[in-house]
């Protein structure tokens, strides 16, 4: 019983020690909100409140990604930083949804069946429609080369 108990104390201290590298305004606006939207519902709270915390730690520390230059990925953060100001976790997943996005449209030069000049027209139409979107260019794009395949069969 005592281990257990002592085990309970260490879990309590190590879980106010890594909240505590968030600052009290982050933490308490994010703890208003869940309160807010579950106000009876603790476990939903709880839960909720420690993804938060846990992604505005990841995000704190996270200043570079692997393949993406620095300016695209401080474009990308920022613009999800304005969107969801509050949603750190929201802001994660975009921000790793974009440069996984980005990424594979670096090493999608061509598509088989498709001619080389529609293929760069298609990447850069949707390019300069959403400069800021890879996902949407990913997306727009690879519908695009799909539907050519299908029409040129």
């Amino acid at each position: 019983m005592k281990r257990i108990i002592i085990a309970l104390a260490i879990l309590a201290a190590a879980s106010i020690a890594s909240a505590q590298s968030v600052p009290s305004t982050v933490q308490q606006r994010i703890q208003q909100i869940y309160l807010q939207k579950y106000p009876d519902d603790f476990s939903m709270q709880k839960t909720l409140i420690e993804n938060q915390l846990e992604c505005y730690r990841f995000l704190q520390k996270w200043t570079t990604e692997r393949g993406v230059p620095q300016a695209v990925f401080t474009n990308v953060r920022q613009i999800y930083a304005g969107k969801y100001p509050d949603d750190y976790s929201m802001q994660k997943t975009l921000i790793q949804n974009q440069c996984e996005c980005y990424r594979f449209l670096q090493s999608y030069i061509s598509a088989p069946g498709v001619p080389q000049n529609v293929f760069n027209g298609l990447k850069k139409k949707y390019s300069d429609k959403y400069p800021d979107d890879f996902s949407m260019q990913k997306t727009l794009v690879e519908n695009q080369v799909e539907s050519y395949l299908e029409l040129n069969r």
